[in-house]
């Protein structure tokens, strides 16, 4: 069954239980109130239908109000009546009422009732019980029986007597019957059923037009995701916002296919700068790969002969195999960055770690004059020879992009409980897309004119900084020149630091 349906069958059900419990309630107070009004006309009549009984024992026959009978063209006037007990006495008693008088061991001693029921044997005779229990209320009590024979009904009074004349004991027993009540509580039935059914069926129209144009946006979303499903990521639903559930839905659903659209594209651009490193690494490897054949194999011809031809070629295998182990070291590196396990920490000095790095690479590139400004001791809690590894890309990568003689300034400080290190140059900066992909691995601003890496430097830096609970940062500076930061949170208290190498000199240093 589809949603639409569903929601029709349980509202119409709902309706129909709620219409069927008000029918119900109002047939029973409608007929409570029919009973109780009965009860009230038998009552307010007994007193006269007691004194007819008690004083005329031995009279028989007489009438309750009505039309006039064909046996009494005098409107149905009895004897009973010139006995003090007019007809107006008797209320409002339909006829075919029934009356008696009995005593208090049960026997018969009079009754009363419409002369019509004698002659034309057309009344139904309530059946009473042989036997009734004595009545101490002085109200009397009620009680519905069926007839003696068909299907009539009658509302039954006991109640006791305490006219003059009368024994103790004795009781009067009304016996109205239920015809009319009865009838009128079916047309209550059958119209109340006919409202309902008519209700049910206006509501059933009403609520599939109703329902169908609240589901058609989400016929729409299942459209647009079947379109989506083939491939079409761009595609978005509609509506959108958040003023209906609908929307709610949309707009979740438009958010979770950004996220898709995102992921999707950045896997798509990182298959392909996984493509451009393999290539690039093959044509890297094949280079020095080639080198080392072609001097293997003069030296297998003959043609290294003399002792320096022989060092010269031994230089130049072991420049090119230290190239491609350079490579290869960088490519372990970061897989051993990737793994999950968390690597050994211990207390380190941020200030010492760049004080070593440029030492290092001042060594082995004079090109660029170093300067370090670190005033006072950066303990950070992490693996001493990753972040070392960290800072010199961030050398190496400064040299190596910007032109000889630019100034690169290493500064290593603590700013509001992050320890962090800059490494910032004063060569040309690098352009927007250079800043929106510096760390991403394999990427290499001009492929074309790289001087010998692969694009993974740079990301390096990036994964030791997140394996240490930091993150690292580039932007181009306002007089020029790009600052690459790194910011590592500082455990509270900080550790105690171990000086494995000479501290540096005073701040500001030259290397």
């Amino acid at each position: 069954m589809t949603l639409r349906r569903k929601l029709v069958a349980i509202q119409v059900t709902l309706v129909a239980i709620g219409l069927l419990g008000s029918t119900i309630i109002s047939y029973q107070v409608f007929r409570r109130s029919q009973y109780n009004q009965i009860d009230a006309e038998a009552r307010s009549a007994a007193p006269a239908l007691a004194n007819i009984l008690v004083n005329g024992r031995t009279f028989t026959g007489g009438s309750f109000p009505g039309p006039p009978s064909d046996a009494d063209g005098d409107g149905g006037a009895s004897p009973a009546q010139g006995g003090g007990a007019g007809q107006g006495a008797l209320g409002s008693l339909p006829r075919d009422s029934f009356a008696e008088l009995r005593s208090a061991d049960g026997k018969l001693l009079e009754s009363f009732s419409d002369p019509l029921c004698d002659t034309h044997a057309s009344c139904a005779i309530p059946a009473l019980p042989a036997t009734l229990a004595p009545v101490h209320n002085p109200s009397g009590t009620t009680s519905t029986v069926g007839a003696t024979s068909g299907s009539a009904t009658f509302r039954v009074l006991v109640i006791p007597v305490n006219n003059p004349g009368a024994a103790a004991g004795d009781l009067l027993v009304v016996a109205v019957p239920l015809g009319g009540t009865t009838g009128q509580l079916h047309k209550l039935l059958i119209v109340d059923l006919l409202v309902a059914a008519g209700v049910l069926i206006a509501l059933s129209a009403g609520a599939l037009l109703i329902i169908r144009r609240g589901l058609h946006p989400l016929e729409r979303m299942a459209g647009t995701a079947r379109v989506i499903a083939k491939g079409d990521l761009s595609r978005r639903v509609s509506p959108a916002d958040d003023r209906t559930e609908v929307g709610q839905l949309g707009l979740a659903l438009n958010t979770m296919l950004s996220g898709i659209e995102v992921a999707f594209a950045e896997r798509e651009a990182t298959e392909h700068r996984l493509r451009q490193f393999l290539a690039d690494a093959s044509h890297e490897l094949r280079t020095p790969l080639t080198s080392i054949r072609g001097y293997a194999e003069l030296w297998r011809l003959g043609a290294v002969s003399s002792d320096e031809d022989l060092t010269l070629a031994m230089h130049r295998i072991e420049e090119q195999a230290a190239r491609m182990g350079v490579m290869v070291e960088e490519l372990l590196l970061l897989a051993r960055l990737d793994q999950t396990r968390p690597a050994e920490r211990q207390p380190v000095d941020l200030a010492v770690v760049a004080a070593e790095a440029c030492a290092d690479v001042g060594a082995a590139r004079r090109t660029h004059p170093l300067s370090l400004d670190a005033p006072i001791p950066v303990p950070v809690v992490g693996d001493a020879s990753h972040l070392h590894q960290a800072v010199t890309n961030l050398l190496t990568n400064a040299t190596r992009y910007t032109p000889m003689g630019t100034p690169i300034e290493v500064r290593a400080t603590i700013e509001g409980g992050t320890a962090v290190l800059t490494v910032r140059d004063h060569g040309p900066g690098l352009s927007p897309e250079g800043l929106l992909h510096a760390f991403d691995r394999f990427w290499q601003a001009d492929p074309a004119r790289h001087q010998g890496g692969a694009g993974l430097g740079l990301a390096i830096v990036a994964a030791v900084a997140a394996g240490h609970g930091g993150a690292a940062t580039v932007a181009n500076a306002p007089d020029g020149g790009a600052v690459f930061s790194i910011r590592i949170p500082i455990p509270a208290p900080p550790a105690a630091v171990t000086a494995s190498s000479p501290t540096m000199e005073s701040a500001g240093a030259k290397h």
